[in-house]
């Protein structure tokens, strides 16, 4: 009788240390998946560097979307071309953080926005380091013309429906020798075109490749120091979209053919034509209809 109890006595602790090992693997099991995972969350955190290519995005923003040219030094860039850059680039960042361009003040004479000079000196900073020195004043870059408003230390920046060539796509970012060089992909915009009309079949795809160089400057911080043509090209599916070669596209002729054609679908009529010119007569009762003909009166028959 008691040989019997031993025995069964001996069976439940048997059975006791079986669950318990069983437990203590599950446990372990569930502990090893948990640093594993952890282990691939934080290998994909270092790897993912879409955050690091959005902000270099939003600084080469105004340069890319002028096409400007190649440079090795920014001293021997004309000013203008960086001053033009940050005062689009500060009015892309206001849109993108949420803002409204309905939030600056408007110059009550010409309609242009009354951008602070402090915002675009900041956007210089930000991407040329504090000792690049900003020339105030009124300047020209392109076929655009940008008042300066001592009083109101403000740029007077146009009004405009689009001005941007191209927006940026950050491919790649590596370090070699003490230099980050930051490839920047080109796509072309609805109006990139060889006319300046829309281009509804433009490319979703970069249609070229620049790299940007950056040296490490004051606080440890990358500053842009060069522009260069980038050895990655490309698609062969990607058909680049012509351009004028006039380094930036006539924005100015481009505006006002904007709000030409925006008055003639508020008003109804043609701006080329004379005001002081009689409608044509008419004949038989009915008036027949007018054939497009480019803006010109058709022929006397």
């Amino acid at each position: 009788m008691a040989s019997m109890r031993e025995e069964q006595l001996r069976a439940n602790r048997r059975l006791t240390r079986q669950i318990l090992g069983a437990i203590a693997l599950i446990l372990a099991l569930i502990g090893l998946f948990t640093v594993v995972g952890w282990c691939i969350s934080g290998l994909r955190t270092v790897l993912d560097d879409s955050d690091k290519k959005a902000g270099y995005a939003d600084r080469l923003y105004g340069l890319v979307i002028f096409d400007t040219l190649p440079f090795e030094d920014v001293n021997a860039v004309d000013p203008s071309t960086f001053k033009q850059a940050a005062i689009w680039g500060a009015l892309y960042m206001t849109q993108k953080n949420g803002g409204s361009l309905d939030e600056y003040e408007r110059d009550a004479d010409t309609g242009s926005i009354l951008l602070p000079k402090l915002e675009v000196d900041t956007y210089i900073t930000n991407l040329l380091g504090p000792d690049y020195e900003v020339p105030e004043g009124s300047f020209t870059a392109g076929e655009m013309n940008y008042q300066y408003d001592a009083e109101k230390q403000c740029y007077l920046v146009p009004v405009t429906g689009s001005v941007a060539m191209y927006t940026p796509k950050v491919e790649k970012i590596s370090t070699q020798s003490g230099k980050t060089y930051v490839t920047v992909g080109y796509i072309p915009t609805g109006i990139n075109s060889n006319n300046g009309e829309l281009a509804l079949t433009a490319p979703t795809e970069p249609t070229k490749y620049m790299d940007y160089v950056f040296s490490r400057g004051e606080n440890r911080k990358w500053y842009l120091t060069a522009m260069q043509e980038s050895e990655m090209k490309p698609a062969a599916t990607a058909t680049p979209v012509p351009t004028e070669a006039a380094g930036a596209m006539d924005t100015q002729s481009m505006v006002e053919e904007n709000l030409d054609s925006t008055m003639t679908d508020i008003v109804g009529i043609d701006p080329d034509a004379n005001p002081e010119e009689p409608a044509p007569e008419e004949q038989g009762g009915e008036e027949e209809p007018a054939e497009e003909n480019g803006g010109e009166e058709p022929p006397a028959e």
